[in-house]
């Protein structure tokens, strides 16, 4: 049997600042069907940089991006808004518009190609999944921080995409609705790579952590591989504390800064 393509690879990948200086310093990797992958690293360690690339909307100064086989540069910019969604860390959204409005602006690389009523259908399946039924006629500026990031998602979710890039989907929101949208994004049936700033939220959402420090991958694998003890110390300059939960007996991980 011939193994499957992977949906993303990206090979010796880097990208330079204004003054020359490696953002993004010769990195590799693959991204498969139904991953849930953690971006994570300090700042400054060329997160959002790299997701930038990834969906094409940066240019690398050396490299290859090939998704589904195919270098990123030769497919079209509607084609690639038919594969891949992204959810950026602040985006504008209009504040006239109305939640199911804003939800439908996914549709926009399929109008030609599917019909109203396919078109609504994928609408109200991200609207419904996303559990915003009860504000689709509310303004978005009406929505709190949590309902409009989950308007956010759902907007990539109408977009039907194989590849979900989310850069910190959980920024500025409190830790329900951080716990909330990030489980919203494991169910989802894509391949999603998320930014995600908080150590101890990634067990519960992704199957695997891609470790950046300086630009370049100090880490890559299971949550417990890439977040180690001596890979937290070396990169963010914390431990991590293992312990069960006193109730519900599950292990948990805290993450407590060093002393320096």
């Amino acid at each position: 049997m011939i193994p499957c393509a992977p949906l993303l690879a990206c090979n010796n990948l880097s990208f330079k600042g204004p003054k020359g200086q490696p953002l993004i310093d010769n990195v590799s990797f693959e991204l498969n069907v139904d991953q849930k992958v953690a971006v994570v690293g300090p700042n400054g360690a060329g997160k959002s940089i790299l997701l930038g690339l990834l969906s094409g909307r940066l240019k690398p100064a050396s490299g290859q991006i090939n998704l589904l086989g195919k270098a990123i540069e030769k497919i079209s910019p509607m084609s690639r808004a038919q594969k891949i969604a992204v959810m950026l860390q602040s985006e504008y959204i209009e504040p006239l518009l109305s939640v199911e409005e804003y939800v439908s602006l996914g549709r926009i690389p399929f109008e030609k190609q599917m019909t109203v009523i396919e078109n609504k259908a994928e609408i109200e399946n991200a609207i419904q999944f996303c559990g915003l039924s009860k504000f689709r006629q509310q303004n978005i500026k009406t929505l709190s921080g949590g309902e409009r990031q989950r308007a956010s998602l759902a907007r990539t979710i109408a977009q039907t995409p194989s590849l979900l890039f989310l850069d910190e989907p959980t920024n500025h929101l409190d830790l329900r609705a951080k716990v909330d949208i990030l489980k919203c994004i494991r169910k989802l049936p894509v391949t999603s790579l998320a930014v995600v700033h908080e150590l101890a939220l990634i067990e519960d959402f992704a199957d695997r952590v891609i470790v950046l420090q300086n630009g370049k991958i100090v880490a890559d694998g299971s949550p417990t591989e890439s977040l180690s003890n001596e890979t937290v110390q070396n990169v963010f300059k914390v431990n991590r504390v293992d312990l069960v939960h006193p109730i519900s007996g599950k292990e948990i991980k805290i993450f407590e800064a060093l002393d320096l």
